[in-house]
């Protein structure tokens, strides 16, 4: 698999928007051993590596749903791979206005609830244990 090829793949599966980064501008990498058939079948029906990266993007879309439609297990595994590591990556995790330091050792800003929201809670702190040990 050449690496024009997969990029092609990530982009076509993620391919950003205004807010949100492209899967290859968030550094998300495919494992094409892993993914070998699937990939192989992106290629065949699109006429070879070389086609699907030089087709425009509605073409490589209809690729993807024939094949997804054709072999929906692998499809979906390497939807998974790759939404796994998108979401996970700093460049979206920041489009997406999200905390990307780890918790520890600061933990997580709680903002104050409402009122309302703090008597009820004050009710639950007061009640006793509803198990047993």
């Amino acid at each position: 698999m050449t690496p024009e090829f997969l990029a092609a793949v990530i982009d076509t599966l993620l391919p950003g928007d205004d807010v949100l980064p492209s899967g290859t501008v968030a550094g998300v990498q495919l494992a094409a051993d892993a993914h070998r058939s699937i990939l192989d079948a992106i290629a065949t029906d699109a006429g070879g590596m070389i086609a699907f990266v030089g087709a425009d993007e509605a073409s490589r879309a209809s690729v993807m749903r024939r094949v997804e439609r054709a072999t929906p297990d692998g499809f979906r595994a390497l939807l998974v791979a790759l939404s796994s590591d998108y979401y996970e990556s700093t460049a979206v995790l920041a489009a997406l206005g999200w905390r990307i330091e780890p918790p520890q050792p600061s933990g997580h800003s709680i903002p104050h609830g409402s009122d309302a929201t703090t008597r009820q809670l004050e009710r639950v702190r007061q009640r006793q244990k509803l198990w047993r040990e």
